[in-house]
């Protein structure tokens, strides 16, 4: 009787086949890379859509907000006239178009230095319900803007610059102005520019005023006829 002995065959990968894995390898890793790489484009164009989206809305809803100034009188001592302030780093106003209510508000946009020298523009309302000139005034003054509803337009410019286009009651005539105060006036301003600088390129907003105090010069004798029988606001 024979004995046959079993042999146990030795397994391996041939050359050809290694390469064919590699080479199948490889294209996998290559196709998942490129796939990742798309995906992280289109997610960084839909984050800048976004983004700029988000900014033109706010520009959008500033040119309405400052469009919406209002006439609103008070007795100061400069006697009765219409609340705005314009100085080179803030400006104060009344709007009938808030962010956060219904209710017209005092608004106040302003530029903040920071440390870096870098600059941001944050805007800040409340509602004005019956203030006074000295609330108006505080609200700035007495940094009562820091419990208030605040939006940020625009961060980190290298250099910002307002201006105020409104009528000169001395001079008898329109100009641009770095500080314009509508209670000495008598008359809200026409225009408010804002030019900012930011990676090297210089851009400027214009917002245009709609409710003037040319328009409504009557408000003037009908207040200042209040303001002699002794009411104030």
């Amino acid at each position: 009787m024979y004995r046959f002995k079993a042999f146990k065959r030795k397994h391996g990968y041939t050359l050809i086949e290694v390469i064919i894995a590699v080479a199948i390898f490889s294209m996998m890793v290559m196709l998942g890379t490129m796939a990742f790489t798309q995906g992280l484009r289109q997610y960084k164009n839909i984050l800048s859509k976004g983004l700029n989206f988000w900014q033109n809305a706010k520009y959008v809803w500033l040119t309405k907000n400052i469009g919406s100034m209002i006439d609103y009188y008070v007795q100061s001592p400069y006697s009765w006239g219409p609340f705005f302030v314009g100085k080179s780093n803030y400006f104060e106003y009344v709007s009938a178009s808030p962010i956060a209510s219904s209710l017209p508000v005092l608004s106040l946009v302003k530029v903040h230095e920071k440390k870096d020298k870098k600059y941001d523009i944050i805007y800040y309302e409340k509602p004005v319900y019956t203030m006074y000139y000295e609330d108006l005034i505080n609200f700035y003054k007495d940094e009562d803007y820091k419990k208030a509803t605040h939006l940020e337009l625009f961060k980190n410019l290298d250099k910002v610059k307002l201006r105020y286009y409104g009528y000169n009651i001395q001079t008898r005539e329109y100009n641009w102005y770095e500080n314009y105060n509508a209670l000495k006036q008598k008359i809200l301003p026409t225009l408010v520019k804002i030019t900012y600088q930011k990676y090297g390129k210089t851009h400027k907003l214009i917002f245009g005023i709609n409710n003037n105090s040319l328009e409504k010069s009557i408000y003037f004798y009908i207040y200042m006829y209040k303001g002699a029988l002794g009411e104030k606001r």
